[in-house]
């Protein structure tokens, strides 16, 4: 029987594996938009951090997988200029791909399959003056 974390039962292919899992954050704008939120599966709650650079949202994978997509679901606050890190036990962190300048919408992002526990959205540089803000953060991976 294939993994449950796997879809469709091909472990060859790449699952969600962030849905509902424990997140971490930099700053939250309030108690309403908690890094929680972006990892719920709902796109009618959002994550919003403080209004300044940089921030970050982070989420634990719960064990070591290989992962290799991230697909971030902006609200109107988005990041211009950020980086997907990795790490292993949320200390040291490996830049795995560098976004420079980011329109906002739905940014849906390959890279090098690596294998992580945490995976970090790091943001450099916001769009607009006001925080960094997701409806959804999906990390991808077997």
């Amino acid at each position: 029987m294939a993994p449950a974390s796997c879809a469709g039962g091909d472990p060859n292919q790449p699952a969600l594996l962030s849905r509902g899992r424990p997140t971490q954050t930099s700053s939250t704008e309030n108690a309403t938009f908690p890094g929680g939120n972006a990892v719920d599966g709902n796109t009618g709650t959002r994550w919003s951090s403080q209004f300044s650079d940089p921030q970050w949202i982070s989420v634990d994978l719960g064990a070591v997988k290989s992962v290799s997509r991230v697909r971030l679901q902006w609200e109107a606050a988005y990041g211009r200029q950020y980086r997907i890190e990795v790490s292993q036990d949320n200390q040291n962190w490996s830049t795995v791909n560098t976004q420079t300048a980011g329109d906002g919408g739905t940014d849906d992002i390959s890279f090098t399959a690596t294998n992580a526990r945490y995976v970090r959205i790091f943001g450099t540089q916001r769009a607009t003056q006001w925080g960094y803000s997701l409806f959804e953060y999906e990390v991808y991976g077997v």
